[in-house]
């Protein structure tokens, strides 16, 4: 059996797809999330800001939590984890982060994707 890496979204979404079905209704998985993409900060892209509100109105509910979504061990760690935001607080930490120089355990990139749930 090959091992790939995914995103924690994808697996997410993957739960909430198939666990009802494949556990005769018996489990099911809520809400995947949502994934943020280097797209928001090109205005003339479908994914904005406003558009991830108007397609999940529950982003406007209740405390959220964000963190990066590139396959990172120890986010916690590493202080990669927003929690207990708004919907703007969650914005702005992902924007402060987003395409910006990041190292973590020694190891420097830009951290492009991002999931807020």
């Amino acid at each position: 059996m090959s091992v790939k890496p995914i995103r924690e979204h994808t697996g997410k979404s993957l739960l909430h797809r198939w666990l009802g079905e494949y556990s005769s209704g018996k489990h099911t998985y809520a809400n995947p999330g949502v994934l943020v993409t280097p797209e928001v900060l090109d205005k003339t892209c479908d994914q904005t800001w406003e558009a991830l509100l108007d397609q999940n109105q529950w982003l406007k509910e209740g405390k959220l939590v964000a963190k990066p979504d590139q396959l990172i061990k120890r986010r916690g760690k590493a202080g990669l984890i927003a929690i207990d935001k708004t919907f703007d607080e969650a914005k702005d930490w992902i924007m402060q982060r987003m395409r910006k120089e990041q190292t973590v355990e020694g190891v420097t990139g830009q951290l492009s994707h991002f999931i807020i749930e």
